[in-house]
């Protein structure tokens, strides 16, 4: 399974509209500005990170190393999740990914506080989980985040993520963000699935923080090639 980082995706996306982002971008906060990205709108319908340690949560990371993610979330989600090395260009998820994180706490590892900083600091969500977004990016719709700790088995990880991924691509609607939002939590209530909503973040708030926090680890936040381009 190939993955390349989402700020390149990104640039690819909005470099049609905005020919002066073309080249690498050094400025992140330029790249993330909200007309930048309302280009992503034309790769998917919702947008969804998938939060997990690669030690203290192996059902989830050998799902992601199993290379079914791109199929599991279809054509309507772009799944975003941390790899342990920057991915300007492809690179490929195997055996050896996330190694060079291993070490790292799940205080401090980048996946864990990105999910944090959306939370109050009193609150601690269960993790591993994923969050799905959708495309209001500058308003504070929050977003929904749905605890995977459940799952304790490979094939237990990808059943619950199918089922999770096929309600918000059914629920999606670009004009109407939080509507989405909530349809989305009584969707997951209706199959007794447990979810968490935020407030207070908007999106592009969310990813500027969290690839200051990737960085911190010489890391990056990517997506699968294949469902991205």
């Amino acid at each position: 399974m190939l993955t390349l980082s989402i700020a390149t995706i990104l640039e690819e996306a909005a470099s049609d509209k905005n020919k002066h982002l073309e080249g690498n971008v050094k400025d992140i906060q330029e790249l993330l500005k909200p007309e930048n990205l309302a280009a992503l709108q034309e790769v998917a319908k919702v947008f969804a990170f998938l939060a997990f340690h690669p030690v203290a949560d192996t059902a989830v990371a050998d799902y992601v190393r199993s290379g079914t993610l791109a199929d599991d979330s279809g054509p309507d989600v772009l799944a975003l999740f941390t790899l342990d090395e920057p991915a300007p260009t492809p690179v490929a998820v195997d055996d050896r990914s996330f190694s060079s994180w291993l070490h790292l706490g799940k205080g401090v590892h980048p996946a864990y506080q990105m999910v944090r900083t959306l939370f109050e600091d009193t609150y601690v969500p269960p993790l591993p989980g994923v969050l799905f977004f959708h495309h209001d990016w500058a308003s504070h719709a929050g977003a929904v985040y749905v605890p995977l700790n459940t799952a304790t088995e490979q094939h237990e990880v990808r059943v619950l993520l199918r089922k999770v991924f096929a309600l918000a691509a059914d629920e999606a609607n670009p004009t109407d963000a939080k509507g989405a939002l909530d349809r989305l939590c009584v969707a997951l209530l209706k199959e007794r699935i447990e979810y968490d909503k935020t407030r207070g973040a908007s999106m592009q708030e969310w990813l500027i923080t969290s690839f200051r926090l990737v960085a911190e680890h010489s890391g990056d936040i990517v997506s699968v090639v294949g469902l991205a381009l």
